[in-house]
């Protein structure tokens, strides 16, 4: 096959000495560019390598989907071939599977014409109705012009190479573990030396950091008797973990999820799991803390006296910088001597690698956001929407926005970006401070005439389609076509800079996306998150209404997502307070049963939002008195008690919030005495029912009973 000779120079010149990672880009017709990758594969006696996407002559070649796969391998090549499709997500996290002076190495249509080639995955980022609205993909003109900024990029056509071999620095070249070292003997002090001192470990991709955490369980496992838990959000971001225990202590026993070597043992547990059920340990391990949120660690840091928080500093699938700005200083306050680690030097390549280096540039994940301390006092404030062209052709105000995202929200990853820029139904509105832009707020088109036609089926449960989460969700939920059909823009992310946040910014930002929605003659603002207090009450602050709490908690958050809807129009506010209304029925029928391991002060709180209107005057004045002051027993007036509160939930807000937590327990959650005892503190049968009676003559005594 005939290769352009600069090419052959290019290799020539990468194997005269050591040289860093690098991406090569193959642009050109899909026949030629698989030929030229499969020629340079033999060429250069390249046996261990990935190929993701088509080749008619690889039958072990992936589909970029199943990426996950091989996160923990290692390849001298990985192959990308775009024509099948290109996910962002994939991109970024298989190119650390490659070895040191490895090269990845993309295949794609001629670079002038590659965003308007039509992308087979690309129905799997656009909400139904709209795919026929992508014309050209502007995240790749972003990726292109990465390409052509970056020299450490080589690019080869037909008929032209142009590229420079990067070497590593003599510096460089010899691989320090003493980092590694230290992180091991930092996790073994946890758990052998003073309690409620845990350690923050966090590094790139590369550093050794799972590796670290399974030979330290390992050391730790075979020097006494031990029980280590291991969570994440999911099992195979712990996989490489376990393999490391696994190659330490050959004779241990595996079981699903378990290790086990003599008295010792490793298990994983999901994150929900962890928060409902009461466990111990001598060692809690937690990776990819960075991806979880911010309350969940903390509730972890103080349930486990020994823990290690362990995180990616850039993370491949989101990882929010609430970790470092929110959690660190909760941690810091829960437990004022913990520890910080953090791994710097690679172990898989070389400090300054090129391939890494370009990634973390065109996805925005090096730079932190940017504010601008040029900016007067006295600038005003200012909302606007942006174009996707705007952030195309602005890549400070592009990448400003996209890292206020990834500092806000855990989930935030490059298929966001990818999405951002390229599907249709997303729009974003941004609230500045002179040059600097201070808060985002990201909606998605949903409902409306281009689903309409699927409204009875979507809502009657027999047809779900791409996209349209909240849209299809209350109609399936509630059987309501006409809200399916109802446009509507749910507000997918909202940031405001940590700097600038409690300052109302993110409530002004709110209103202006509400003005312009009433403009568009939007009937509902939606939004759906992972529901905890502080989140609640921002949005039921600005009139949000509760409309859906899932029955379990997501494993990867340990939360319960939920819905709040805002109607825009006098007829959708009917139909938003009557979903309002049979939530709360639903929620009152599951309190003891779906929701009896809810947290109490969250259940308190979705209690006190009960509407009016489907309050009863209960009037039981005798019997709660009589349980009050010691006549009635508790067993014989707990119905009692209960519809009492659910009639004046108000009432409640008169306790101090632990005492309030304390009744939800006992009286909504329907909790058993073991657990009220542990939960609370407390001796036995007698003093929960004398707990009880002292906060009802309480309530009493500040408000009688009608």
């Amino acid at each position: 096959m005939n290769l352009p000779k600069q090419l052959f120079h290019w290799f020539k010149q990468r194997q005269s000495g050591l040289c860093h990672r690098q991406l090569l880009v193959i642009t050109g017709q899909e026949e030629w560019t698989t030929k030229a990758a499969t020629a340079l594969l033999k060429n250069n006696n390249i046996h261990h390598h990935l190929w993701v996407g088509h080749n008619q002559n690889s039958p072990e070649s992936i589909a970029i989907k199943d990426y996950r796969g091989q996160l923990g391998h290692e390849y001298d090549w990985l192959v990308i071939n775009c024509f099948s499709g290109f996910r962002a997500n994939a991109a970024m996290a298989l190119s650390g599977t490659i070895k040191a002076q490895g090269l990845m190495v993309i295949l794609c249509p001629e670079l002038s014409d590659w965003a308007n080639y039509k992308d087979p995955e690309q129905n799997n980022r656009i909400s139904y109705g709209y795919q026929d609205k992508v014309k050209q993909s502007l995240f790749i003109q972003h990726l292109v012009s990465c390409f052509r900024a970056d020299n450490g990029v080589a690019i080869l056509s037909a008929d032209n190479f142009s590229g420079e071999a990067y070497f590593v620095a003599e510096s460089k070249v010899h691989t320090q573990f003493n980092e590694q070292e230290r992180a091991i003997n930092s996790i073994c002090k946890v758990a052998q030396g003073r309690r409620n001192r845990p350690l923050v470990l966090t590094a790139d991709r590369g550093r050794g950091k799972s590796s670290a955490l399974g030979i330290a369980a390992a050391q730790l496992m075979k020097s006494a008797p031990k029980t280590i838990i291991l969570s994440a959000p999911h099992i195979h971001n712990v996989e490489q973990v376990f393999l490391h225990v696994q190659s330490l202590l050959p004779d241990a026993q595996t079981a699903k999820n378990t290790l086990t070597y003599q008295s010792s043992s490793l298990s994983f547990k999901p994150l929900d799991i962890l928060l409902q059920d009461h466990h111990t340990a001598d060692l809690l391990l937690i990776d990819e803390a960075s991806a979880i949120p911010v309350h969940v660690l903390s509730r972890l840091a103080v349930s486990f006296p020994r823990a290690v928080f362990s995180a990616t500093a850039h993370g491949y699938e989101g990882s929010g910088r609430g970790f470092e700005m929110r959690f660190i200083k909760q941690l810091a306050q829960l437990k004022p001597e913990f520890k910080r680690l953090q791994l710097q030097q690679p172990i898989r390549w070389y400090q300054q690698d090129r391939l890494e280096q370009f990634w973390f540039n065109s996805m925005f994940q090096n730079e932190q956001h940017q504010i601008d301390s040029n900016d007067s006092v006295s600038q005003t404030i200012s909302c606007k929407q942006v174009t996707k062209r705007q952030l195309l052709d602005d890549k400070t105000l592009l990448s400003n926005l996209f890292r206020l995202l990834i500092e806000a929200h855990y989930q935030t990853s490059q298929d966001d970006l990818q999405r951002l820029l390229d599907a249709p139904e997303i729009h974003c509105f941004i609230l500045t401070k002179g040059s600097t832009v201070l808060g985002v707020a990201q909606i998605i088109e949903e409902g409306g005439d281009c689903i309409a036609n699927l409204a009875q089926s979507i809502s009657d449960c027999t047809r779900r389609v791409k996209g349209h989460l909240v849209a299809q969700n209350i109609a399936s939920s509630y059987n309501e076509p006409q809200f399916v059909s109802a446009p509507q823009w749910r507000i997918s992310r909202i940031a405001i800079a940590p700097e600038h946040q409690r300052l109302g910014l993110g409530k002004n930002l709110l209103e202006f996306v509400e003005q312009n929605a009433i403009q568009q003659k939007i009937q509902y603002l939606t939004t759906s998150f992972g529901c905890n207090t502080d989140i609640l009450k921002f949005w039921t602050r600005s009139d949000f209404l509760l409309t859906k709490l899932s029955a379990k908690p997501e494993v990867s958050s340990g939360e319960h997502s939920c819905i709040c809807i805002k109607s825009l129009a006098t007829e959708a506010l009917l139909k938003a307070q009557a979903i309002h209304l049979e939530l709360h029925q639903e929620i009152l029928y599951q309190m003891s049963k779906t929701f009896r391991y809810l947290d109490e002060e969250l259940l308190l709180q979705i209690i006190l939002l009960r509407p009016q209107s489907i309050m009863n005057a209960f009037t039981y004045s005798e019997i709660i008195e009589q349980f009050a002051i010691g006549q009635r027993p508790y067993s014989g007036c707990k119905r009692y008690l209960q519809e009492y509160l659910l009639a004046h939930p108000a009432w409640l807000s008169r306790l101090v919030i632990v005492e309030q937590c304390f009744i939800v327990a006992a009286l909504f959650q329907n909790h058993e005495d073991k657990r009220l005892r542990e939960r609370f503190n407390l001796e036995g049968k007698k003093q929960i029912e004398q707990r009880l009676k002292t906060n009802f003559k309480q309530i009493l005594t500040i408000q009688p009973v009608n």
